[in-house]
């Protein structure tokens, strides 16, 4: 064979070759783009989600719920109505069809939070990180640790204690604010039926004033600028408001992240151009906060500068030092953590004292004790040893919770018992479900506080009488604290609630939120009578819940209108 039909020979062999190769690689070039097309496509058809009830797919992208459920807000309503028709445990598919179990059972909430602690959901988390920061509530694992034992010495029942006068101080501005409007309002029905106010906005610049001073010595002075805001107050709240906008940019970024927000930024859309201002603004005046600290560490009593002090300590080993840009991004969850949780759950604490048939007793019974001894306004102690303001605290973090659900991710595979059996698809009872990692948890906070099935007959009611001690004068002989047994299963932060959460990633501040909510209503109650705000001839007010991270009290006639808490306040005689 000559050297010619060789040369031909192997052309032809290289050629067979690289068509082979061009083959194979197209094949993993498919591979790579069909596997995440067909996983998406299969999502909500798992073994394990075909076997829990729930209902169908409804929309390629939205899932199981409309867009509205996600996106504007309205989330909680959608997800009470499926448990109503599928029963505590069920499964629906949420937007980008996510697979995802509702778990109202405290045996399974119980093992997410404390046996085998279950991460946060991710694109929960990357929109909470987005919005507010990458601070504890959006942290996980070794860094969460090294930033919760960093802040642990802020949260000391000492220095809570030391944080009081700013509380009480911030309280009395509140009641002057308030009173400066009462004065100015002349309107006939004012002087009969008392000032219309929407004391939401008041509350909230009260708790935006208590955590700019006590968590970082910063004054926003929100109640003194009537009208007006500071510019760390405005960028804040519209990083929080434009977490939900509806906007079809909006649903793409929940979705994808990081992608989208490139993308964005990239053709300068407006929605993300924002964001990025706001934030970017948020994390300058962060960072010279972080400074400020560092200056002042030795003698500064607020958050951040117990924080500074602790993390200079000998005690911490170098890798468990926070560096400054970690503390700096503490400050906005201080501020969303801090802020918006308390003051959203005052608020709603006005809704139960206008309440038609109890809300004027028990104004009454916590103006009683809180006058009868006024040592409160001094002594944390006395305050705390209150049983009827400790009862009606209780009451609202249960039926009041801000934080109506809490997301988690499955790890891996994993097996969930359950404290009561459920009935599955194929009409067979079971006492755990199957659960494959990547897929969703959804804890129902709200309805695991409120359910009459766990809470007795009247669950679904506010009664702060349920948590007096047998024997109190205002303890009557229907007001047990009609507990199931399953609910004393979540060994929660405080009260048997799911509230503050539970294990490693439960609320480190609840010290600080219990005792602002107590000083900020025993101050309320003990100047105003606070009363319904429809004139005799109006009909009630609605008020609904918004999920902006937390839940939002709005007009039911007006979902866009912001934060309402229409009331009527009349001096006390």
């Amino acid at each position: 064979m000559s050297n010619i039909d060789i040369d031909i020979l192997s052309d032809i062999g290289i050629n067979e070759v690289v068509l082979v190769a061009k083959i194979g690689l197209g094949f993993v070039l498919l591979a790579i783009v069909l596997r995440p097309l067909y996983k998406f496509a299969i999502r909500p058809y798992s073994r394990t989600m075909l076997a829990v009830k729930g209902p169908p797919l409804q929309h390629s992208i939205w899932g199981s719920w409309p867009r509205e459920a996600e996106l504007t807000g309205r989330g909680e309503q959608y997800l009470l109505n499926t448990m109503e028709e599928y029963g505590p445990v069920c499964s629906y598919t949420s937007i980008g069809r996510r697979p995802t179990f509702i778990i109202g059972d405290h045996r399974a909430a119980n093992k997410i939070f404390l046996q085998t602690p279950y991460n946060r959901d991710p694109i929960s988390n990357t929109t909470v990180r987005r919005h507010a920061g990458a601070g504890l509530l959006t942290t996980e694992g070794l860094q969460h640790r090294r930033q919760r034992k960093v802040a642990h010495p802020a949260f000391t029942q000492p220095a809570v204690h030391d944080m009081a006068p700013i509380f009480h101080e911030k309280a009395g501005l509140l009641i002057g604010n308030l009173r400066r409007r009462m004065e100015q309002d002349l309107t006939p029905e004012s002087k009969q039926y008392g000032t219309r106010v929407n004391i939401a906005l008041d509350i909230f610049s009260a708790a935006l004033d208590i955590i700019g001073a006590a968590g970082f010595d910063f004054q926003f002075n929100s109640l003194l600028n009537a009208g007006g805001s500071s510019a760390l107050e405005k960028a804040f709240y519209d990083c929080i408001h434009l977490v939900t906008t509806g906007t079809a940019y909006s649903a793409i970024r929940l979705l994808y992240g990081t992608p989208v927000e490139k993308i964005g930024r990239f053709l300068r859309i407006e929605e993300q151009m924002h964001l990025d201002r706001s934030k970017k603004l948020v994390d300058d005046i962060s960072t010279k906060l972080v400074q400020r600290a560092k200056e002042n560490a030795v003698s500064g009593k607020d958050l951040l500068a117990l924080m500074v002090r602790a993390n200079t300590s000998d005690e911490l080993k170098d890798t468990q030092r926070l560096t400054d840009n970690e503390l700096a991004q503490m400050i906005p969850i201080f501020l969303f953590a801090g802020h918006e949780t308390t003051a959203t759950a005052l608020s709603w604490a006005m809704l139960s004292l206008i309440d038609p048939v109890r809300g004027m007793t028990t104004q009454e019974r916590l103006r009683e004790e809180l006058q009868a001894d006024s040592a409160w306004r001094e002594d944390v102690q006395a305050m705390d040893s209150l049983p009827y303001l400790d009862a009606f605290t209780r009451e609202t973090m249960r039926y009041y919770c801000p934080v109506r659900e809490v997301p988690r991710e499955v790890p891996f595979d994993d097996v969930l018992p359950l404290g009561r059996p459920i009935q599955l698809r194929d009409g067979t009872m079971a006492s755990e479900i199957r659960v494959l990692k990547g897929e969703l948890i959804d804890i129902p906070v709200g309805w695991l506080n409120r359910h009459e099935s766990l809470w007795g007959a009247d669950g679904n009611e506010f009664k702060a009488e349920r948590w007096l001690s047998i024997g109190h004068e205002f303890k009557g002989d229907d007001d047990e604290l009609h507990l199931d047994p399953a609910v004393k299963e979540l060994r929660g932060v405080w009260a048997n609630l799911a509230t503050f959460g539970a294990g490693p990633q439960g609320c480190i501040g609840i010290r600080m939120a219990l005792l602002e909510f107590k000083i900020i209503i025993a101050t309320l109650v003990t100047n105003f009578e606070i009363l319904p705000p429809n004139l005799p001839n109006e009909a009630p007010v609605e008020i609904e819940s918004i999920l902006e991270i937390v839940a939002h009290p709005v007009l039911k006639e007006d979902r866009d209108g912001g934060l309402a808490m229409p009331v009527r306040l009349r001096n006390l005689v």
